[in-house]
């Protein structure tokens, strides 16, 4: 467009110096065109000077003057009119300044053009439609480049404003600017090549303005609505990938990781108990909207891009449910309901909170002797796993990860910030415990330690799911301070991981194995693990000595299925 505006220039600029050639004008004459010239030029730029004024802040202009000149076409307007005061003054100082003229009348006609589009900008939907395009353009060239996204994002200007504005915004807690810069980001339209580093922006964008209204007291109010159209938008951009598996993954867990920050944060007194609450909510309902996205078959769907899932691969739903279940987030335990059916092809019927055990069912409904599924998804589920020993230490180094990331149980929980799926109930993060500690592949203390030996020393085979979902992740990381940490660096998890599967499921049960599973670890281990144990698992704090401090704790998986038993 610029190009073209230009060229125009150009060629009038050409033609009328060929009619001042052709049809010169007298000295009179031209002095008087030009004075009324010059008054209209003035005019015009003393409104466009008052209009810019008015309108435009820091973040309603983020990008720079650049954006807005190359809309407006001020420095064509401003380089015309400069030619022409030269050539009006060359021309008067000689006899004939009728070029001069002409080219103040071309400048005028340029700055009404230009008047014209700066009026445009005056609204707020004027420029947020600029900014828009702006932004997907620089969006739609970071797709298009080879190399790190991030080394690019650090050298690009629009994108480094954009993020700077956005900061400045929540910083000073200016809520029109934050809606405004939100939905700039979140209207632009990008190619599908840009959607995965358009979604990392996305990331960036909430943590910034989470970060703002936890630390900074920016509208909690209008940040969480904010947040609420940014995860809209990135589950949106995640059905345009090949791959959606790894984007909605870094986001679920973020989500999970923001709940636990705002609790803790509002603990000690740094956030207000207002804004933690809306975080809390915030999290908790979209993490549900994530689950509704996954779940072929969901309980109920607000909107049509619900039904269905989002996954086409049983890969794809290994990766994100090894991510869901991260940072004790909310739902954690439905949404391995939504994995079974992806990676089976049929529902699972159980109620976790009776205490069906989803991974059992799961392991022999694809490698069950008898009840072996042959259905096109468990055909591919099971080329996914491989062995059943592939299941099981996939399914141990989720659990691993899973209890290294649970909430300390020995914070106060305040009750505003209780909601559906992030309570302090005993029952709840009996639930999650229970959704591994029912997937059972071996039943004594010796095969417990060889087990464990094979999660702390085993590395993970060329085409195993642990290695497909490293390979899946690629060198693609995402602008959130959630940490992935791969299972092999948390050794006192591993031993959790194995002890919950030994611990009894019903009171009375015999609690041999896992003592004496305990009893055979080395000191620092155990007491490593006690550790652990003393901060998720309700009633371990307690209990001075690690071989009684681990299976006190983990009586909490004997409340799931107290109701059933009771009534029978």
């Amino acid at each position: 467009m610029q190009t073209w505006r230009q060229l125009a220039l150009f060629v009038c600029a050409v033609a009328l110096g060929l009619v001042a050639l052709l049809h010169p004008r007298s000295h009179d004459d031209v002095v008087d065109a030009t004075q009324f010239s010059i008054a209209f030029f003035a005019t015009l730029l003393t409104g466009e000077a008052v209009i810019f004024a008015l309108t435009f802040s820091a973040a309603s202009s983020w990008p720079s003057l650049r954006a807005i000149d190359s809309h407006i076409a001020f420095r064509e307007w401003m380089l015309i009119g400069w030619f022409a005061a030269l050539f009006t003054a060359c021309g008067l100082l000689g006899d004939n300044a009728t070029y001069g003229a002409l080219l103040f009348l071309l400048a005028n006609i340029f700055g009404i053009f230009s008047f014209i589009q700066l009026f445009g900008l005056a609204g707020i939907g004027g420029r947020n439609r600029l900014l828009r395009r702006t932004l997907a353009g620089a969006l739609a060239s970071q797709g298009t480049s080879v190399g790190s996204f991030f080394y690019e994002l650090e050298n690009d200007p629009v994108i480094n404003s954009y993020l700077g504005t956005v900061s400045q915004a929540g910083t000073s807690s200016d809520p029109p600017a934050i809606r405004n810069l939100v939905d700039q980001l979140v209207e632009a339209e990008v190619p599908s090549a840009a959607a995965e580093d358009t979604i990392t922006v996305h990331l960036d964008v909430l943590h910034r303005l989470s970060r703002a209204t936890l630390a900074g007291g920016a509208d909690h109010v209008q940040v969480s609505a904010c947040a609420h159209a940014l995860i809209d938008s990135v589950i949106r951009h995640c059905r345009r990938l090949p791959d959606p598996a790894p984007p909605l993954s870094a986001l679920s867990r973020y989500l999970a990781w923001l709940a636990n920050t705002a609790l803790l944060m509002s603990v000690r007194g740094v956030a207000s108990n207002r804004a933690a609450r809306e975080f809390v909510a915030l999290t908790t309902d979209t993490r549900l909207k994530i689950l509704r996205c996954v779940d072929p078959d969901p309980k109920s769907a607000t909107t049509r891009d619900e039904l269905g899932t989002i996954f086409t691969k049983p890969l794809q739903v290994l990766l994100w449910s090894g991510d869901f279940t991260d940072f004790h987030g909310a739902h954690q335990a439905s949404a391995l309901y939504g994995a079974y059916e992806i990676l089976t092809g049929t529902k699972f019927m159980g109620n976790y909170w009776d205490g069906a055990s989803v991974l059992t069912q799961l392991r022999q409904a694809l490698y069950s002797d008898t009840d072996v599924l042959s259905a096109p998804e468990a055909v591919a589920s099971r080329a996914a796993f491989g062995s059943p020993e592939e299941y099981d230490h996939f399914w141990a180094l989720v659990t691993v990860t899973a209890l290294a990331t649970l909430r300390d149980t020995r914070l106060p929980h305040p009750p505003e910030l209780v909601r559906p799926e992030f309570t302090p109930d005993h029952q709840l993060l009996g639930a999650y415990l229970r959704t591994f500690a029912t997937h059972r592949y071996f039943a004594t203390a010796v095969q417990g330690r060889e087990a464990l030996l094979s999660l702390v020393s085993r590395a993970d085979a060329p085409g195993s799911p642990a290695a497909e979902i490293i390979r899946a992740r690629g060198s693609t990381t995402y602008r959130v301070p959630a940490p992935l940490v791969e299972p092999n660096q948390r050794p006192a998890a591993m031993i959790l991981a194995i002890a919950c599967r030994l611990a009894p499921l019903v009171p009375g049960d015999d609690d041999t194995e896992l003592r004496a599973f305990l009893a055979s670890l080395p000191s620092p281990a155990l007491t490593a693990a006690a550790r652990l144990a003393a901060r998720i698992l309700p009633g371990a704090a307690t209990e001075s000595d690690p071989v009684e401090a681990i299976p006190v704790g983990l009586k909490v998986l004997q409340l799931i299925g107290a109701h059933t038993r009771e009534g029978t």
